[in-house]
């Protein structure tokens, strides 16, 4: 196919990659890294500027870390203080409702990961991956539209309107749709929605200005404001004047577009409730409205289109979720795609990406609800004018709202809707008291492979299990394991499925595990062994050596990639 010469498009790529938001660009990366150069068209001019999401959980930042963003990460993130904590609020200024200590500060997570909750806003963060996305060779068009889109024999053909005149077709295989919560692509295709709700609306908006004299003993990661008539949250953004401010209105009594910067930053100055004559001065640079939804694709899934972020799945941001989901569902989408273009898995593989992720998508929205429901009683308990002991026992029972480990590090799948790309087996997860709060490291197949530190044999190099499981599919066996060691070579060997990269885990082995009982751990005996997906999920688990290792290999790899087995 011949490309529109006055846009200069390429006439065919394999992947299409439509948004230029963080999942379009975390798209973009994980395929480079797996040998695909995406086309990625953006119909904005440049590079998001707003600070908008900013909260990364720690399963985000590790695979972050993995694609060599961690350094920059740390060094853009909001300072240790503020991110101890939520702090509830009559006004900024005025009495304190409570805080809620939650498990974002450095060390929180530190038995169970490499790595640390960061919150570095997306003004800086899309930059951030922007760079690494060019830098890895992503062909990356701003000003560029994905308007519509064709099925064609083996692809799909792609109309691109350029802004300022001109138009165009590209050709790709595979057509990734991260346009967003308003998808003009996922309409086009008659894909609703499995679950949808809307909820509060908000004025955002992103200022400089000093409230140090206000926040000084209440830092937080999140400063709600709840006093009636004056509920929002204000979002620090570099623990110094940089600021986010969200104002809930009613859209049924007020219209905020026709508000005047003045009257946007009054309605701000009410929500500090500065003392007479202290009100501080407001440098206000971008406001906007939006209202929260929480909403899930009926498909993730149509043929060759494949949905991506918030074109997918949207979450109210009661706990940051939406972002994460979005950078979590990238990853997983990348590897499979990449081994389906390789042809080491058939187009099946996919499906398994909107199983998986579709069902994860459906427990975050329900995460964050109840998170919004903690908000709501103690507006309530502020408009019914309720005692301290009262508001105390409603801060305490919103602890799940910045307290997070089992459903952050506790990622899993379960098959609930749909065939999933690993192999089941019948043991149960450890019981917790909570799941969202409550994290015991395990590996059960489908959950996140837990994290243990350990050193190379050869090189002594200390190393977190997590970030071996990077690219490919790694098989990680007891210290009698060696037959499953083999056994992965011997398949490489053949050049029929995907490369598995093995470790004996074993004081002498290949990787020496530190202060850990790895067998333990991973829920397997001496001469077990488990192998581990590209995206760091558990594929498989042998509890023990089988009778022809190479064959149970093989099976469980090609039940992984839907090519049968197991």
């Amino acid at each position: 196919m011949n490309a529109d010469k006055t846009m200069d498009l390429p006439g065919e790529v394999p992947v299409l990659i439509a948004g230029a938001g963080p999942v379009g660009l975390v798209l973009a990366i994980v395929l480079a890294r797996q040998g695909i150069h995406a086309l990625v068209l953006e119909k904005r001019a440049r590079i998001n500027e707003l600070p908008r999401a900013r909260g990364i959980n720690v399963r985000s930042v590790e695979i972050l870390t993995q694609l060599d963003l961690g350094e920059d990460l740390r060094a853009d993130a909001l300072p240790p203080l503020w991110s101890r904590s939520f702090t509830y609020t009559e006004r900024m200024a005025g009495e304190l409702v409570g805080i809620m200590q939650g498990n974002m500060a450095p060390g929180s997570t530190a038995a169970f990961s490499p790595c640390e909750y960061r919150i570095a806003a997306q003004d800086k963060l899309d930059p951030m991956l922007y760079r690494k996305a060019v830098a890895l060779g992503s062909d990356i068009r701003f000003d560029h539209e994905v308007t519509g889109f064709r099925d064609v024999d083996g692809g799909i053909v792609a109309t691109v309107a350029r802004e300022g005149g001109g138009t165009g077709e590209v050709r790709a295989q595979w057509l990734l749709a991260a346009d967003g919560g308003q998808s003009a692509l996922r309409e086009q295709a008659g894909i609703g929605n499995s679950h949808w709700a809307t909820y509060k609306s908000f004025v955002g908006t992103h200022f400089h200005a000093d409230l140090s004299r206000f926040t000084a003993g209440r830092e937080g990661a999140l400063i709600w404001t709840l006093a009636p008539g004056c509920v929002g949250v204000f979002h620090p953004l570099d623990g110094k004047t940089t600021w986010a401010g969200h104002m809930m209105y009613d859209p049924a009594r007020e219209q905020p577009e026709t508000w005047s910067r003045e009257e946007v930053v009054r309605r701000l100055q009410r929500l500090i409730g500065a003392p007479e004559g202290e009100a501080p001065a407001i440098d206000l640079h971008k406001h906007y409205t939006y209202t929260l939804t929480a909403a899930v694709a009926e498909r993730f899934r149509q043929g060759r289109l494949l949905l991506a972020g918030d074109a997918a799945h949207r979450t109210l941001p009661h706990g940051g979720w939406g972002l994460n989901t979005g950078i979590q569902s990238a990853h997983n989408l990348a590897w499979k795609l990449a081994a389906v273009l390789r042809g080491e898995a058939p187009d099946a593989l996919l499906d398994t990406y909107d199983a998986e992720r579709r069902e994860t998508a459906l427990r975050n929205c329900a995460f964050a609800e109840v998170n919004s429901g903690h908000t709501e009683k103690m507006m309530r308990a502020l408009r019914e004018s309720s005692g301290v002991e009262e508001r105390r026992r409603i801060v305490e029972a919103s602890r799940q709202y910045g307290n997070w480990t089992g459903l952050d590090l506790g990622v899993h799948y379960e098959g609930t809707a749909g065939r999933c790309a690993f192999v089941p087996d019948g043991v149960a997860a450890p019981a917790v008291a909570n799941p969202v709060i409550d994290y015991v490291p395990h590996a059960k197949p489908g959950w996140r492979a837990p994290h243990f530190w350990g050193r190379t044999a050869q090189e002594r190099i200390r190393v977190s299990s997590v970030m071996l499981f990077d690219g490919g599919f790694t098989l990680m066996a007891g210290p009698q394991g060696q037959a499953w060691v083999e056994a992965s070579r011997a398949l490489a060997g053949e050049g029929t499925l995907p490369a598995v990269e093995p470790w004996r885990v074993a004081p002498d082995g290949d990787l020496a595990p530190e202060s850990v009982d790895f067998c333990a751990l991973y829920g397997i005996g001496e001469t077990g062994a488990v192998l581990v997906r590209p995206d760091g999920h558990v594929a498989w688990r042998a509890p023990e050596a089988a009778g022809d290792a190479r064959q149970a290999l093989r099976n469980a790899l090609e039940y992984a990639l839907c090519r049968g087995g197991a």
